[in-house]
């Protein structure tokens, strides 16, 4: 279909229009004054999401002080950025660690870190010691094969190269997050791929309604001792929280894009890995909520905690991970050392068994606090797999469904190992910042319709399209107003006496508005009396909050 309609904050708007791209927005397009709270999802008010903050109660985050990010920018340091270099530049360059200047920086379109460079580029600006040729990782895997090199540690001029290599790709796909920023994408298509961004040292700090795809290491290291097997191993995460506080993630989507597990090699008997994890919050990290995010489609995706012996990080690590969908993920979902981890109203679903190994690792001196999250299994996955145990000793779990039907995890996990395994049915703590815990059974359809990236503010259609065809519950945009098609459609034009096409009455953000006449369906999210409301199941007549039980939950 040809055409796209989009709302944008009116400071990002009139900056695009402008053409200052990549540049302070000057004061009469900076945004509105500062939000009150976060709203889930599609925000609280005519708020500009950069604005925008963690909501009082909204998990971890809003403790110490709670999570407002750059919501104190002045026009200057408000940007719009649509390439890497403007991003890294907007974000504060090579000083960004150390830079506490609040700034909004808002993603427009797609960013590639990659854009005018490869992995092979960068292998060729390194020269291997003693050689006439440039490093290249064919180069070396032919020498560290083990079947001829042996099942010891590389070492010499191909793995120095290798080293050498892997420091000039950090020099341009890493880049630090200080303290003090929101980055929020425009509309539903803001990317960044290619890329690795590392909140470090950091205190205050909003990501929301961005796609991170693909942060891939050009030069994995070979590391024969790392299991039975050995492993290939990856420097990049999409998004890492290090030594930070205060952090809030929401509303984004993180993936492999165009290589995924399946697309993998196999080398030395092992998986040819170029990632590392999608979301890793270490170091000593601590107040993080992780919200209405989609992670799909990887193998390492969500740890907490960097290593056992960094004893340092005991009290720290405090998490909230609620109303996530996790679609085909291996492992680390999330695995937690240390710290006290709030995991509730979350969305497992698997595809096929593929790469799954776990979900919940309880690590050493951890504490998970899961309730009332849904699980799909693959035909024949056993239930008891969905915890792991990594020397953690405790685990509490309350209201977890596998395939639509009420199942005890602990239980059953425990049946399933000997006794040194066992976990303990408890916390250290019980949560107590956290808002409305949904159901079990409505998990599904609130987060599929909510979570990931594109989800947040004004409807985002395409426009119509006389020559396209649409089913029954496509969305267009007409002449500047929003239609659902009822049934099967093509040609007959949107706002015709007859037809089709049902009108979506829209606020002054672009939300849909309730009305008597129109059905909902299950998912589908609308505005009444100024609150967001999600559809539960079918409905049509029935008032959101008009009485004590309904199709219709409030959720902003």
């Amino acid at each position: 279909m040809a055409g796209r309609w989009v709302r944008v904050p009116l400071a990002a708007a009139t900056a695009v229009a402008m053409a200052v791209t990549g540049t302070a927005l000057t004061s009469s397009a900076a945004p509105d004054a500062a939000g009150e709270d976060g709203g889930n999802p599609g925000g609280a008010g005519a708020t500009d999401l950069g604005r925008q903050v963690l909501g009082a109660n909204d998990g971890w985050g809003a403790a110490n002080g709670g999570t407002t990010g750059g919501t104190g920018a002045s026009a200057e340091h408000v940007y719009v950025v649509d390439t890497w270099d403007e991003l890294r530049a907007a974000l504060g360059g090579a000083g960004a660690r150390t830079d506490t200047t609040p700034r909004i920086v808002y993603v427009d379109g797609r960013i590639d870190a990659f854009a005018g460079t490869s992995c092979e580029a960068i292998a060729a600006t390194v020269p291997v010691a003693g050689s006439d040729v440039p490093f290249s990782m064919d180069d070396y895997v032919a020498a560290y094969d083990p079947a001829t090199y042996g099942w010891v540690d590389p070492a010499g001029p191909l793995e120095d190269a290798r080293v050498v290599a892997a420091a000039e790709q950090a020099t341009r796909t890493l880049q630090h997050v200080g303290s003090n920023v929101t980055i929020v994408g425009l509309g539903a298509d803001a990317q960044v791929v290619g890329a690795s961004l590392r909140i470090r040292d950091a205190r205050n700090v909003i990501v929301r309604n961005v796609t991170f795809s693909d942060a891939r290491d050009c030069f994995p290291a070979w590391d024969p001792g790392d299991g039975d097997a050995g492993n290939w191993n990856s420097a990049y995460d999409n998004v890492s929280v290090w030594t930070s506080e205060n952090v809030w993630v929401d509303h984004s989507t993180f993936d492999d894009g165009e290589h995924p597990p399946s697309s993998l090699p196999t080398v030395f008997g092992r998986p040819y890995e170029i990632h590392d994890g999608l979301l890793d919050i270490t170091h000593g990290s601590d107040h993080v909520t992780v919200s209405y995010n989609h992670f799909s489609d990887h193998d390492k995706t969500a740890i907490l905690g960097s290593s056992d012996s960094r004893t340092q990080d005991a009290g720290k690590h405090k998490v909230t991970y609620h109303h996530n969908r996790w679609t085909d993920v291996g492992q680390r979902a999330p695995r937690v050392r240390f710290g006290d981890v709030h995991v509730y109203n979350e969305l497992y679903e698997q595809s096929r068994e593929g790469i799954f190994q776990y979900y919940w690792g309880a690590g050493v001196d951890s504490s998970i606090y899961a309730e009332n999250n849904a699980f799909e299994l693959a035909p024949g996955v056993d239930p008891a797999r969905i915890i792991g145990r990594y020397k953690g000793e405790r685990l509490f779990e309350t209201g977890s469904t596998v395939n639509g039907e009420p199942v005890d995890l602990l239980a059953a996990y425990n049946a399933s190992v000997g006794e040194a395994d066992r976990l303990a049915d408890e916390a250290r703590w019980t949560p107590t910042l956290h808002g409305s815990i949904d159901p079990t059974w409505a998990v599904p359809a609130i987060v599929r319709s909510s979570a990931g990236a594109g989800r947040l503010g004004p409807v985002d259609a395409p426009a119509y399209d006389p020559t396209a065809t649409y089913g029954a519950g496509d969305v267009v945009v007409h002449d500047g107003a929003v239609f659902r098609a009822q049934w099967y459609a093509r040609g007959t034009i949107p706002g015709s006496a007859w037809g089709p096409w049902e009108e979506l009455a829209t606020d002054e953000r672009g939300a849909p508005v309730w009305t008597p006449t129109r059905v909902f369906r299950a998912g589908d999210a609308v505005v009444h009396d100024g609150a967001v409301w999600v559809a539960q199941w079918w409905s049509r007549g029935q008032e959101p909050g008009a009485g004590s039980w309904g199709p219709f939950r409030a959720v902003g």
